[in-house]
């Protein structure tokens, strides 16, 4: 009848009251739920259809909002994302408050928007995996415009996870700006000084947001090619208080006092914190060098005095963390397989990084130092390929994050350069089967996160530099400058320069091969290859035709 509001259906509670398992009740005008209403957020009862789906439809969008569904996909979370490429939340704590229905919603949207990729649930079937994260992103980016000047603990987190979604999108500026705010709430918040009244748990989620803070904030600066900004406060701002596996451990349950743990070397995000500065220097370093700041020679200069510390690092690892097939099981079993993985090819991507420089063809591989930095740049390219390895074939060892695509695509060039300017057997032959590797990885991620598919249409566009006999594709101009730094940015083709060839050495002799070998490749890129594994073992097909096939292949 007139003047009253139509009867809402029998579906049930809003997202927001079914989460936290709370009676909803609506309010008197229909717009909304008691509860929705006394905290300011948005409430489904305003529209069934609580977060818009890219398929099909009200009946689709409601089995993905129940609470079955947050609590699996959240639970993917931890399972792929967490403890990989940041450090912030206790899971066990995060799924106890989950239970009683006290969660911040900002984080179960984000967590559901960076795993629902993961998700086998017949719910997303139609969606593609890389589509899925769309559904859930607006409604955190809602809750965090609401709270955008209330900083708090919870909001510096759930603004990082955001940031990260859109990392993998390929937005780079959206990025920068959910982290740059996560920064500026971080300082607002005096983040590094932990507060004392509360329990040890807490103030270590502190600690760790601090941290993450400072790893996302390096990376996006980098990807919109400015200096990162650190939240760091003077040495008596202490790292972290627990290592890895004291800090899982911790009981949710506890209140005051500081629990007493055997003592553990796993303390594997103190030991990256440390190779923060070392990644930001270096990417400085190498877009002053392409942009004519620095001369070669100094160059090598400062980039000695990064690889000391880089080697420091590694010398002072604990017997336990070094990189070892044994280490790797340990890690494991401590639950900790992703993060071992990820501290060692941080490690190996920032060498692999540091020495590409010397690839290029002007540089006289003869002198010693020169040689050494040459092959140091290839042996860190093959261990990361023989972790992306250890990743896919170890359980509980994924590395599925888009920013492990960036660093196979780096590791992948390094290869590329064997096979067009090698000449020792063994190497083309290691190189080939590293290659391939990267290749099946990238094949596997790049369903998952859009990002990685720009970074194999960069790989592309570098090959095709490599078939130009007259440019050099591994000098660093400004575009591979932000080729190996950029991890999710959007590059534009690359004008390269002519250089000649300086007979120094057997790239002369091996570039003019490759340019003689080219109508090979097109030949063979018309065959008929069902598994890449073929082409490994495939003797007829060359080096430049195994590359156009795997490429062809990751570009389907």
């Amino acid at each position: 009848m007139d003047g009253t509001h139509p009867k809402r259906s029998r579906a049930g509670a809003c997202v927001n009251c079914r989460v936290r398992k709370r009676r909803c009740s609506p309010v008197g005008d229909g717009r909304g739920c008691k509860l929705c209403r006394s905290l300011s957020i948005s409430c489904g009862l305003d529209n069934p259809c609580v977060v818009s789906s890219p398929s099909n439809g009200p009946q689709e969008t409601a089995l993905q909002t129940t609470r079955e569904i947050f609590h699996d996909l959240v639970r993917l979370y931890f399972r792929f994302i967490h403890n990989v490429i940041h450090t912030m939340i206790h899971e066990a704590r995060f799924m106890q408050q989950f239970d009683e229905g006290t969660a911040s919603m900002m984080h179960v949207y984000a967590m559901c928007a960076l795993a629902a990729r993961f998700s086998d649930n017949p719910v997303f079937h139609g969606i593609p995996r890389g589509s899925r994260g769309k559904i859930y992103i607006s409604e955190a980016v809602n809750l965090a415009q609401q709270a955008i000047i209330t900083p708090s603990l919870e909001s510096v987190q759930g603004l990082i996870l955001i940031g990260y979604f859109y990392g993998g999108e390929g937005d780079t500026k959206a990025k920068h700006v959910y982290i740059g705010i996560a920064r500026l709430h971080a300082e607002t918040l005096s983040l590094w000084a932990v507060p004392q009244d509360c329990s040890p748990l807490c103030q270590e989620e502190y600690r760790r947001t601090l941290l993450s803070v400072n790893i996302g904030s390096a990376w996006s600066a980098t990807d919109v090619s400015i200096e990162p900004v650190s939240l760091n406060h003077g040495p008596q701002v202490k790292i972290l208080e627990f290592d890895d596996v004291a800090f899982q451990s911790l009981d949710p349950e506890l209140v005051q006092g500081t629990s007493l743990f055997p003592p553990s070397t796993y303390n594997m995000w103190a030991l990256m914190a440390k190779t923060l500065d070392i990644f930001n220097k270096t990417s400085l370093l190498l877009q002053r060098l392409s942009r004519g700041l620095v001369s070669f020679d100094n160059y090598c200069q400062e980039a000695a005095i990064l690889e000391g510390r880089l080697d420091q690092w590694e010398e002072t690892l604990p017997s336990s963390l070094t990189y070892t097939t044994e280490n790797i099981m340990c890690s494991v079993k401590q639950r900790l397989g992703r993060t071992f993985l990820a501290m060692h090819i941080g490690y190996h991507h920032f060498r692999q990084m540091l020495f590409f420089p010397f690839l290029d063809a002007h540089r006289d591989k003869y002198t010693i130092k020169l040689a050494e930095s040459f092959a140091q740049c290839k042996r860190s390219a093959n261990i990361v390929s023989e972790i992306l390895q250890h990743s896919t074939d170890i359980e509980d060892c994924d590395l599925n994050c888009f920013i492990y695509g960036h660093i196979a695509v780096i590791s992948s060039c390094v290869h590329l350069h064997t096979l067009l300017f090698g000449d020792n057997p063994e190497s083309l032959s290691i190189a080939r089967q590293w290659l391939l590797l990267n290749f099946k990885y990238l094949m596997d991620i790049k369903s998952y996160w859009p990002v990685v598919d720009h970074s194999v249409a960069r790989l592309r566009e570098f090959q095709n530099c490599c078939r130009d006999s007259i440019s050099d594709p591994f000098a660093l101009d400004n575009w591979m400058a932000r080729f190996l730094t950029e991890h999710s940015s959007y590059l534009s083709e690359r004008q390269t320069a002519t250089f000649q060839p300086s007979g120094l050495g057997p790239e002369s002799t091996t570039a003019r091969s490759v340019s003689a070998d080219s109508h090979v490749s097109d030949v063979e890129t018309g065959l008929e290859v069902n598994d890449l594994s073929d082409l490994l073992y495939d003797q007829q097909v060359t080096s430049e035709g195994l590359v156009n096939h795997a490429i062809d292949w990751l570009l389907e």
